[in-house]
């Protein structure tokens, strides 16, 4: 007896022809052809939204992923399948994108958005004991160090200023800070 998945007699998207429990695509950087790490679906969902969506390549570090509204498509809000052509079309007739447009590649910040919420809070894992430590986004200064003590382990840590992002320095870096704080923490 043969198993008939249920996904494959579902239709096609009339406008795009993708099916509705497709895999999301990886978008490849028009400009170098590294793939990306940018969530294909957040993406078709801000364009279809609130138009024209700018994101910078990782590898190569410019505005190279830009997805326009007819991008997307509208009955099943996914990227459509051909998107990686239509972005190498785009970044052949048109070149990169407007960076002033795109998020930063290290966090995320974009100049044009809110002022980051005084509620936000930073966890991160103390380097003696691996308790989480909640810090307020009110309690740092940007660019600066910082020093805390561990409620559990009341040992001194020291939160230094290259927490922040490289790329802008307005906000703490997405990734790699436990390890950063474990290797401050062994050199002292």
């Amino acid at each position: 007896m043969v198993a008939v998945r249920w996904f494959s007699q579902q239709k096609r998207c009339a406008s795009c022809g993708g099916k509705p429990d497709r895999e999301n695509p990886v978008l490849i950087c028009p400009g170098c052809a590294a793939p990306s790490a940018i969530i294909s679906t957040s993406v078709a969902w801000g364009a279809l939204r609130k138009g024209t969506q700018h994101r910078a390549c990782a590898a190569c570090e410019q505005v190279t992923i830009v997805v326009e509204p007819e991008m997307a498509c509208e009955d099943c809000e996914q990227l459509r399948p051909d998107i990686n052509e239509q972005l190498r079309a785009r970044y052949r007739r048109l070149g990169p994108g407007d960076p002033a447009d795109a998020p930063c590649v290290g966090c995320g910040h974009t100049p044009q958005g809110p002022p980051p919420s005084p509620w936000i809070h930073h966890v991160f894992g103390c380097p003696h004991c691996g308790t989480e430590i909640s810090i307020p986004e009110e309690s740092f200064v940007r660019g600066q160090a910082m020093h805390i003590r561990c409620g559990r382990c009341a040992k001194h840590i020291e939160i230094p200023r290259t927490i922040w992002c490289p790329k802008c320095g307005q906000r703490i870096r997405k990734e790699g800070i436990d390890a950063h704080l474990r290797e401050i923490s062994r050199r002292s």
